[in-house]
């Protein structure tokens, strides 16, 4: 399937109210009001638009074009959801900055929530909660249909919705819990207040995404930018990965277990490292990416998502940026800290500059530009900060777009991230796996940025912070 089909179509979501002797139980009066009876008598591929509604969250702001919004009162841009959660993970450590005044930006900077509304977190909690609604009233409506691939729809609704609750559980620990069969706000899940842990939920996500797997498509076996068994077993890896903030519990075993599913059902790294963010990944990266937030200049006008990603970290003559993103404008905003360039190895008799980083993974611009920025991360590029040159509007046989919708896929979850989590949760002491394997996984990634084995690590260099770093350098 082409890409842009999966947001060629929207189904829509009703809230339904009862009451105890039923005098409320009437049809809508309004003709034009869709229902979701209707919604799903409109055509025989209803139920497959409504699905891919539940997909176009993560991608869309809105669906009646640029600058919509599904959230009343916020910036369509700012509240993105791809966007919010790139920001929430990013901006808030010490790898990116931004620049700019916005109310929200402060706040993330230096992790401290002193504005009244912050788009970033409202924007990642309302939209994860809407997907969760959506499927849930998706499930209700597509469990008795007769339509052959009922059971498959199902499986990939509640892939999504196990997705955006792990994001919820992630960013906000104890968020309300609905599903299909409850629809009332039932007190969420027990957690922890004086931590970040909730067994229950995440046993649910786990539980959920155990029970969907089967009926989804096998690993590399689907349609690309919608959920299988591969996508399924990742989810899980990085959540057992993390079970012991989220759950208080050690899960590395079954970590280095759902690694070794995806690993084994023959992914394979893109050949080249630049291929991975250029606007046609989902051809000459596609057996890298294990599931992606697809995007497509003709279909996706949103201020968030990809469009966001290049334009904020970007800036300088209006030929340039064309030249070297493939976008029509600059944004001047987003940039990488000094402790994140630091990271990468220079050449030792050179200058750190961007061209002497040995690390084909080190993508930037560092013309007329300093390397490290202030502790108030306020100005421009030709002052601070240096422009990463990593997701990028262009083809891989040079084709450069000029528009402000790229083409370019986010690779949200990929194999090289399984090679890092295999490695973490065998030097954590998980089983199932060795330490020489994960040090042949790391090197495959090195060997990709450096093109010499003299990059290549031995057992006695992989520690949690080397780790650490790797993750930083390679994602």
């Amino acid at each position: 399937m082409n890409k842009k089909y999966i947001f060629a179509a929207v189904a829509g979501l009703t809230l339904f109210m009862s009451s105890c002797t039923g005098d409320l139980d009437v049809k809508p009066l309004d003709p034009n009001v869709m229902t979701a009876e209707k919604a799903y008598n409109s055509s025989d591929d209803a139920y497959l638009k409504g699905l891919l509604k539940i997909y176009s969250i993560w991608a869309m702001s809105g669906q009646d074009g640029e600058g919509s919004s599904d959230i009343s009162g916020l910036d369509a841009g700012n509240c993105q959801l791809m966007r919010c959660w790139w920001n929430l993970n990013e901006v808030s450590t010490d790898e990116a900055k931004n620049a700019w005044g916005d109310d929200w930006v402060a706040d993330i900077n230096f992790n401290a929530w002193n504005t009244i509304q912050n788009e970033a977190i409202e924007g990642a909690y309302q939209r994860c909660m809407f997907i969760i609604a959506l499927a849930n009233e998706y499930i209700r409506q597509v469990k008795d249909a007769g339509i052959a691939e009922k059971n498959q729809y199902i499986a990939e609704a509640r892939f999504c919705r196990a997705l955006a609750y792990s994001v919820l559980l992630d960013l906000f620990r104890n968020p309300p819990f609905i599903t299909d069969e409850n629809f009332s706000v039932a007190p969420s899940p027990v957690g922890d207040a004086a931590s970040r842990k909730n067994p229950t939920l995440f046993n649910w996500i786990i539980s959920e995404l155990t029970a969907c797997e089967a009926d989804l498509p096998a690993a590399r076996q689907g349609i690309y930018g919608r959920a299988d068994q591969g996508a399924c077993e990742f989810l899980k890896a990085r959540l057992f990965l993390n079970a012991e903030v989220f759950a208080g519990e050690n899960h590395y075993t079954d970590c280095v277990t759902a690694c070794n599913n995806v690993i084994n059902a023959g992914y394979s790294l893109a050949n080249n490292y630049e291929d991975l963010f250029l606007a046609d990944n989902d051809k000459v990266a596609k057996n890298e990416i294990i599931f992606p937030i697809v995007f497509d200049g003709a279909n996706t006008a949103t201020w968030g998502g990809m469009t966001f990603l290049i334009m904020a970290s970007t800036a300088g003559d209006e030929a340039d940026i064309k030249s070297l993103r493939g976008v029509n404008a600059g944004w001047d905003g987003m940039r990488p800290t000094g402790q994140f360039v630091d990271i990468f190895d220079f050449d030792n008799d050179a200058a750190p500059t961007a061209a002497t980083i040995k690390d084909e993974r080190g993508l930037f611009n560092d013309a007329g530009r300093s390397q490290h920025i202030t502790t108030t991360p306020k100005g421009t590029f030709t002052s601070e900060g240096w422009e990463v040159l990593k997701f990028k509007n262009v083809s891989s046989t040079g084709d450069v777009k000029d528009n402000a919708w790229p083409d370019t896929d986010f690779p949200m979850f990929r194999l090289a991230d399984v090679y890092l989590m295999y490695a973490e949760a065998v030097v954590r002491g998980g089983q199932g796996g060795s330490k020489g394997t994960a040090v042949g996984y790391i090197n495959d990634l090195r060997m990709r940025g450096y093109h010499s084995a003299l990059s290549n690590i031995s057992e006695n260099d992989m520690t949690l912070d080397f780790i650490l770093n790797e993750r930083a350098r390679e994602l």
